[in-house]
């Protein structure tokens, strides 16, 4: 293509990469985006080859549990039993998107090469992915917080807000201790789990772990086996439900029992390129994801955004599907994400 070669996004890639690294960008970094990242192989080996196009459909079978009292009739000659079952999984991707446009002759008489203008074009088009999909993943564990939740030790389960509520003048500096058992009570481990904190939460958890041993309030035991996500935009979404809460709000799940599933097509993955249209990839350097890249050209007359009257402009549209998963549960209400409030 006269405009845009797989060398110029190439060379456009390897300046992305550069900028991050030096942190010349300013953004949020999508921290609760990633943590799906770190388990998406754990739940789901192999999704990419088995999604074959956008309209297949993948079916992820799952054993039921079969939960039963024990018997006490004793050792019977007729005894009789039931079968377990099983059921399935179907994960649902969305597209997302950010597009922006180049012009062949717009670097003519610009301190920035066209390579250069390329690759800032990218670094915005990385940074806004990095906002949109954290925005995406915080709404995610917000909606899909559980409607089950059986302890009843130190705090009460608001069924209408479907969060556990701990009361922070008795217990605040134990919230995180309280969770760990509320979490052990509803069968999950009480390590390997992940905090999705509201700033409040955040700020107080961190206080709470900085106080050592040598402290006289040595608050640091209740920590372990807990990695503490700043869902920034927690804060927001906690404070909006009936019981507006503003002293801390965070959701709990262990490692491994929810994902992401990132996807593009083949022909991105391949880097095919036609006579009107090009099909390529590139690699965000901020969650280490491949992102399609569609790009064709058009005649243009582009003097008002500094090209030229006879110019060639390039469209780039960015992409990735992604499906937010959680371990499948069958009771009614129930996720593996546990909400949590001070009051």
């Amino acid at each position: 293509m006269a405009n845009r070669t797989l060398a110029n996004l190439s060379t456009a890639q390897a300046k992305l990469l550069g900028a991050y690294q030096a942190k010349e960008l300013r953004f949020r970094n999508p921290v609760t985006y990633l943590a799906f990242i770190l388990s998406s192989n754990i739940m789901f080996p192999n999704y990419s080859e088995l999604r074959l196009r956008e309209d297949r459909a993948i079916n992820t079978n799952y054993k039921v549990r079969s939960s039963r009292a024990l018997g006490t009739g004793g050792r019977i000659h007729n005894h009789s039993g039931v079968k377990g079952d099983t059921a399935v999984l179907t994960p649902s991707w969305s597209s997302y998107d950010d597009k922006f446009k180049i012009s062949l002759k717009q670097a003519d008489n610009s301190l920035y090469s066209l390579d250069e203008q390329l690759a800032s074009e990218l670094q915005e088009i990385t940074s806004n992915f990095a906002e949109g999909l954290e925005t995406i993943a915080t709404a995610y564990i917000f909606a899909q917080r559980s409607g089950v939740n059986i302890a009843t030790a130190e705090g009460a389960f608001d069924a209408v807000d479907d969060a556990f509520e701990i009361t922070e003048s008795t217990n605040g500096d134990r919230a995180i201790q309280i969770s760990k058992s509320v979490m052990h009570v509803n069968k999950y481990s009480d390590s390997n789990l992940v905090a999705f904190c509201d700033t409040v939460a955040y700020n107080k958890f961190l206080f709470q772990a900085a106080q050592g041993a040598q402290n006289s309030t040595n608050l640091s035991f209740q920590f372990n086996g807990v990695t503490y996500i700043h869902s920034v935009e927690l804060g927001a979404l906690g404070a909006g439900l009936v019981s507006a809460y503003a002293k801390g709000f965070w959701i709990m799940a262990e490692m491994g029992t929810f994902g992401v599933l990132p996807w593009i097509p083949k022909q991105n993955r391949q880097g095919v390129s036609t006579k009107v249209n090009m099909f390529d990839s590139i690699i965000n350097p901020i969650d280490n994801q491949i992102y399609a890249v569609h790009s064709y050209e058009t005649l243009a007359t582009d003097a008002a955004a500094n090209g030229s009257a006879q110019d060639v402009v390039t469209q780039y549209e960015v992409s990735i599907d992604i499906a937010l998963e959680k371990a499948p549960l069958t009771t009614a209400n129930e996720t593996v994400f546990q909400a949590f409030a001070l009051v």
